[in-house]
């Protein structure tokens, strides 16, 4: 009966490392599902954020445009927080003092040379448009074609 017992024990020790094999694939497949999903959410949570911004963005271009009367015209469009920039400056602090400001002499030193702005590139030619008809041409029959006719034999 000895070698039933461990053809029996053999049997139950191989369930038991197919159950436990299934249980090491589950937690796997399920620790995977758990990355995807924070990896998923992590990505629209930051989609999320630029999305608020661009709504923000635009409720404030709709709110200058019905400001205007409803137009939408590049002033009214125009970045706000850069105008209020270029209105700090050495003006403002030059005002206080009573002093004008005069350029400063350069006394020879070489001015610096000014960058040349970059070209251009050059546009893409435009595909030659067809031959345009005139106005009263006459449709093309195909019992006026003569073009394959050789009319010097």
């Amino acid at each position: 009966m000895t070698s039933a017992e461990d053809r029996y024990r053999a049997a139950i020790s191989t369930m038991d490392a197919a159950a436990r094999e299934q249980d090491e694939q589950r937690g796997l497949r399920e620790r995977r599902v758990a990355e995807a999903t924070e990896q998923a959410r992590a990505g629209l949570q930051q989609e999320m954020g630029a999305a608020q911004k661009y709504a923000e963005h635009m409720d404030e271009l709709n709110k200058r445009k019905q400001s205007a009367g409803g137009w939408a015209t590049e002033k009214t469009l125009a970045d706000k927080s850069r105008e209020s920039l270029m209105e700090f400056g050495v003006e403002d602090e030059e005002a206080d003092t009573g002093y004008t400001a005069y350029p400063t002499p350069s006394y020879g030193t070489p001015a610096p040379a000014a960058v040349a702005p970059r070209p251009e590139p050059a546009p893409e030619p435009a595909a030659p448009e067809p031959p345009r008809r005139g106005r009263h041409a006459r449709q093309p029959d195909d019992e006026d074609d003569f073009s394959s006719t050789s009319w010097l034999v």
